[in-house]
């Protein structure tokens, strides 16, 4: 089994797209995959070690600020490979991608294991998230879970989405953090949210407390991590 956690809920298996071997006309192909990621060393190794894969072939590669989709889909991938730590609108990027290449399975790979990271992915039906930094063997059995039609998720990041479970911020405190979270001053977020600016330092103190940040932006990261906010 591998160690990446794969999910079965009925309404996401229902989204999913089927099993490559099952779609008609590519019983025993090569799953083909195509890579949305900036060009480096990442995108370099994933390519080598598709190409030393037998029954994997790399089919299009393109930068995240790119369109995406005019540029993979003349490859008509079976998986699409992102880069989550680069993609800024991964819902618009997601959304056209199934809108143009409905069989295909997004799949993200990111170095930001936190709760945030995976409810955005699985928000925007990512069917896959598998951390930057696995054994290549890893990536490729990952790779054919997807295509196989199955959900893989990182270790990492389900242990984190489920440790942020239980929110410990009060419904004001998640509202004076999101407003923190856009850079707004003390007094703006009490007029904002009608509230004396005394009250708001006590709710930012709580943030800091709650989450042990050393002070403000550092209090609303984590609060972001762990999904709070």
């Amino acid at each position: 089994m591998s160690s990446g956690h794969r999910d079965a809920v009925d309404d996401d298996v229902r989204d999913a797209p089927g099993p490559v071997a099952d779609r008609p006309g590519v019983a025993d192909a090569a799953v083909r995959v195509a890579l949305v990621a900036e060009p480096g060393l990442l995108r370099t190794l994933v390519v080598a070690v598709l190409a030393a894969t037998p029954g994997f072939r790399t089919v299009g590669e393109c930068d995240p600020d790119q369109d995406a989709v005019a540029a993979v889909a003349a490859g008509r991938p079976d998986l699409v490979l992102v880069d989550l730590d680069t993609v800024d609108d991964l819902g618009v990027l997601t959304g056209r991608l199934y809108a143009r290449l409905p069989d295909c399975a997004v799949v993200g790979l990111t170095a930001r294991r936190t709760a945030r990271t995976l409810r955005r992915a699985l928000r925007c039906r990512v069917r896959g998230v598998i951390g930057k930094d696995v054994p290549p063997e890893e990536l490729v059995e990952q790779l054919r879970a997807v295509a196989d039609g199955q959900r893989t998720i990182d270790p990492q990041a389900a242990l984190a989405a489920l440790d942020a479970a239980v929110n410990p911020l009060t419904e004001r405190e998640r509202e004076v953090a999101a407003a923190a979270a856009r850079g707004l001053p003390d007094r703006q977020i009490a007029a904002q949210l009608h509230l004396a600016p005394g009250t708001v330092r006590n709710h930012v103190s709580a943030l800091l407390r709650k989450t042990g940040g050393r002070n403000r932006w550092e209090a609303v990261q984590r609060a972001q991590d762990a999904g709070w906010i």
